[in-house]
């Protein structure tokens, strides 16, 4: 079994905190370079606040990229980059943002981590931190008050997965290979970091499925293996693909791990194959 495996058990964000507001657990992880969520806690009718992202952590530096995510904020879905460090006692990473641009102009995020990060379940790592936004003086006000939060790791969805899914009476064996590299070697050398503006990675995989209503015209048995590339971004929990082939079939490929098993969705839209059209979900693991 794969040692990247991205099982995740969702428990309250209340119980996480405090399950993680002691100090870290003796037996935990340095952090790793990939893809975090910080889950803030919810105050009584806010809306629920997140900062989704990537870090890449070499030696005691980091650097990284975030989404900020609040419905009831002017400043909802807007990115910023972030550096910071981690203590010689390698128990705490500090982040600050540089100044929002535009019309964001001026706020400011500092962000706190403790460490190490602690295993949670197969694959993932959870620690606690705090993070806080600073308004500017001018534009628009995007200050959030310093909250505490639930900061998960994500290993990256690399790897086989297979699984039977349903659409209605019809049913097709999927199997998805993906590929998502967190970093990458440059001719010269030099390690490339491939998180987008965003803390967005890229991805592709190879999808095969069969099922017993799919076949091509060409083929006697009426069962169809396909093998095609699709490509997209994962994006915190979500995974999102997709891809055109030459007429031959349209397909969206979707995943998020805030289930356990993971759901995977495959959407059928179009072109030359039998398999009726409709999005086909169903549990997928990983080999």
């Amino acid at each position: 079994m794969p040692s990247k495996l991205r099982f995740l058990f969702l428990l309250p964000l209340a119980a996480l905190i405090a399950c993680g507001s002691s100090a870290p657990a003796v037996g935990g992880i340095a952090p790793i370079s990939g893809e975090y969520v910080f889950n803030v806690t919810q105050t009584a009718g806010g809306a629920a606040t997140s900062f989704t992202g990537a870090l890449y952590i070499s030696g005691s530096s980091v650097t990284g990229t975030f989404t900020y995510t609040n419905a009831n904020s002017a400043c909802n879905a807007q990115s910023f980059p972030v550096i910071g460090s981690i203590d010689s006692a390698g128990d705490l990473m500090s982040l600050s943002s540089s100044a929002f641009t535009g019309s964001f102009s001026g706020n400011t995020v500092t962000i706190s981590l403790k460490l190490p990060l602690v295993p949670y379940t197969s694959g993932s790592y959870n620690t606690t931190g705090t993070a806080q936004i600073t308004a500017g003086s001018s534009g628009t006000n995007c200050a959030l008050a310093s909250s505490a939060f639930t900061a998960q790791y994500l290993p990256p969805y690399s790897g086989t997965w297979i699984g039977t899914l349903t659409s209605g009476s019809s049913s097709i064996t999927a199997t998805l290979m993906v590929s998502e590299p967190i970093t990458t070697t440059s001719s010269g050398g030099q390690t490339v970091f491939n998180a987008n503006a965003a803390g967005q990675f890229p991805a592709t995989a190879t999808l095969n499925f069969n099922g017993a209503a799919c076949y091509f015209t060409a083929t006697p048995s009426n069962q169809l293996t396909l093998n095609n590339i699709v490509s997209g971004q994962v994006s915190g929990y979500t995974l999102q693909l997709s891809q055109v082939s030459s007429g031959i079939t349209v397909a969206v490929v979707s995943a998020s791990e805030t289930t356990s098993p993971i759901t995977f969705n495959i959407l059928i839209t179009g072109g030359s194959l039998a398999c009726p059209n409709g999005t086909y979900s169903g549990t997928m693991a990983p080999q």
